[in-house]
């Protein structure tokens, strides 16, 4: 029982590309791709198979003749649990999308595992994995390990790079469908989140405001910095609440998770919570009128001052420099 397991989720679009960033992490674990095994789950799976083969991993499972509803948890769990019975693996790693973390802790009661949730990467100590999980609104990190003899890591997206090497092509395995997937509740309909621009999550360049703006006009200016920037833009909690922008446009521990290359704010205060979702961003720059604020321990540059005295001019810079 050495063999690592990979769950992705895959659609006609193609694989859900967090299973890059798994596989990449998995190489820095010293695991190389050539050597890992990948569940794929999805609908009717066998039509999918050119997808299947640009999987880079020596081999790739999945279920044939199956519909999930529209990827529904209970029968996701029904078709995982088949498939780890099937294969017997040491360790096993998910994706945190909002699938793979719902199915991670299902699959862990179902096959009576031990689950680290919401690692922001693994430690190998001599083969025994320990995974690293950012807690009390990410003010510490807790190291945690599983004592069963398999285990389940449920590991954050857009913390790793993404996996470069496709050099490998998988072999193919198949699944007879022998699963009674009869589910108590049904998924009636899916509807696609709905974004003016880049999605928050993808973005290199992150554009964000706070309860400091003061109200929902200010955001009008965000936009306009996004659009020069090529960025997505995004706000703290307190401005989602207030009605100033949609829950979608949420960053922090109960919004949406972020590791931008740069992330710029305004009038964001930088509170526990907030920086529990946009902590992994490589550069951060930040304007708030308060020196003490807490983002600023984490911002490479910060300009203290009020905004409005502040953007209009960076706006400026931005436009003639786009006009150049």
């Amino acid at each position: 029982m050495n063999e690592i397991l990979v769950f992705t989720e895959v659609t006609d679009d193609g694989f859900d590309k967090s299973l890059l960033e798994m596989l990449f992490m998995l190489k820095e674990l010293g695991h190389d791709n050539s050597t890992l095994t990948v569940a794929a789950l999805g609908d009717n799976m066998e039509s999918k198979e050119s997808i299947l083969k640009s999987i880079p991993v020596s081999k790739v499972v999945a279920t044939k003749n199956l519909d999930t509803n529209k990827f529904n948890p209970n029968i996701l769990k029904k078709v995982a649990t088949n498939i780890v019975e099937r294969l017997n693996p040491s360790k096993i790693i998910i994706p945190k999308t909002s699938i793979g973390q719902d199915l991670a802790t299902r699959l862990a009661y179902s096959c009576n595992m031990g689950i680290v949730n919401d690692c922001l990467y693994i430690e190998n100590n001599d083969d025994k994995w320990i995974g690293v999980r950012p807690v009390f609104g990410g003010n510490y990190f807790a190291k945690v390990k599983a004592t069963t003899d398999s285990q389940i890591f449920c590991v954050r997206t857009k913390v790793f790079e993404e996996l470069t090497d496709n050099s490998v092509t998988p072999d193919i395995e198949f699944y007879e469908n022998d699963i009674n997937i009869d589910s108590s509740t049904q998924i009636l309909e899916r509807t696609q989140e709905q974004s003016d621009g880049i999605k928050l999550e993808d973005a290199e360049i992150v554009v964000a405001g706070g309860r400091g703006l003061g109200g929902p006009e200010p955001f009008e200016t965000l936009d306009e910095i996004a659009g020069l920037l090529n960025a997505a833009v995004g706000a703290s909690r307190a401005v989602c609440d207030a009605g100033w922008k949609d829950h979608s446009y949420q960053i922090g521990l109960t919004g949406k998770d972020i590791s931008p290359n740069l992330y710029f704010t305004v009038g964001i205060s930088g509170a526990s919570q907030h920086m529990a979702g946009c902590g992994n961003s490589k550069h951060i720059v930040s304007i708030d009128k308060n020196i003490d604020a807490n983002i600023f321990k984490d911002a490479e540059i910060g300009a203290v001052g009020d905004w409005k005295n502040i953007l209009p001019g960076f706006l400026d810079t931005l436009k003639d420099l786009a006009k150049d």
